[in-house]
């Protein structure tokens, strides 16, 4: 994707409501030509920016425990107003353009300070929210517990349904990247594998024998269910893809819904950047140079 184009999607997903799902109808019509899963990543990408932002000054400014009293005080009062309507958690955070689960947490977290007496979050109170996020079924009150359950479905990035999603998407494409290197019969160790034999630092695909693409030899996959743009990127580098080269040589980062073009400029350092598994590759067989089936099997012996 252009830069320009990516600046464009950007400016949008700032100044519209924020609603995830109406943020990306507005997406999938001003830009038509982009697929509907690489805008959804962006404003995922964007969101969990905006949400890490705002939890910055939830969690460390010297306000941090009056705001939070403050909205589990304004919860209350809409939990018990006679205009109550289903969905205060979501709402009061797409007005702050924040995340819902996380807002419901907030809330869980200052009733059970109030319920118990207690000025902080104990290591065993903590245990006891993360539970009832997971299951707002165990909620005793019925009204707190459908505000839970919304605010956990209704978040795009963040809680125990969207970690799910995000992990079985993450498996599926890894996937996609084995079941293409097995359909040209290229053995390959994947991330399980590496780290039983005591690698630390693994890939998630790890080739046995290299292959070249348009000149650049690879040497492992990294395959990344998700828009790459670069912050990102530049954080994947600096924390795993330059390591990966240490240790194995180069290789390739796949970002499986695109990724800003001017991103792809490490190729000559050892680092390719693509956006579906390669199809113009060269295998290499370290067979064919030999003359008889005796020095090929001799060959095999030897690397075994």
């Amino acid at each position: 994707m252009k830069k320009a184009i990516y600046e464009q999607i950007v400016e949008t997903i700032k100044y519209e409501v924020w609603d995830f799902d109406q943020v990306l109808e507005i997406l999938i019509e001003k830009f038509p030509e982009e697929k509907p899963e690489t805008l959804r990543s962006i404003v995922n990408l964007e969101y969990q920016k905006g949400v890490k932002k705002i939890a910055r000054d939830w969690n460390n400014s010297q306000t941090a425990d009056q705001r939070r009293r403050e909205l589990f005080n304004k919860f209350t009062l809409a939990l018990n107003s006679k205009d109550y309507k289903e969905g205060v958690i979501v709402e009061f955070a797409k007005n702050s353009r924040f995340s819902p689960a996380q807002f419901a947490k907030i809330i869980l977290e200052e009733k059970f300070k109030e319920l118990e007496g207690e000025e902080t979050v104990s290591k065993e109170l903590n245990i006891k929210i993360t539970k009832l996020i997971k299951n707002s079924a165990l909620i005793d009150d019925q009204k707190l517990a459908t505000e839970v359950w919304l605010a956990t479905i209704k978040d795009n990035n963040y809680g125990p349904f969207t970690e799910q999603i995000k992990q079985a998407i993450g498996q599926d494409y890894e996937n996609k990247a084995k079941r293409s290197l097995e359909r040209l019969g290229l053995s390959y160790q994947d991330e399980y594998e590496l780290r039983s034999k005591g690698y630390d630092k693994t890939p998630d695909i790890k080739l046995d024998i290299p292959f070249a693409y348009n000149g650049y030899v690879i040497n492992w996959i990294e395959s990344k269910a998700l828009f790459g743009d670069k912050e990102s990127h530049d954080n994947y580098l600096k924390t795993q893809l330059w390591s990966y080269w240490n240790r194995y040589g180069a290789g390739m980062v796949i970002y499986w819904f695109g990724f800003i073009d001017d991103l792809d400029n490490n190729r000559d350092n050892g680092i390719i950047v693509c956006d579906d598994f390669p199809k113009d590759i060269e295998v290499c067989n370290p067979l064919k140079n030999f003359s008889s089936e005796d020095e090929a099997d001799l060959f095999r012996e030897e690397s075994s």
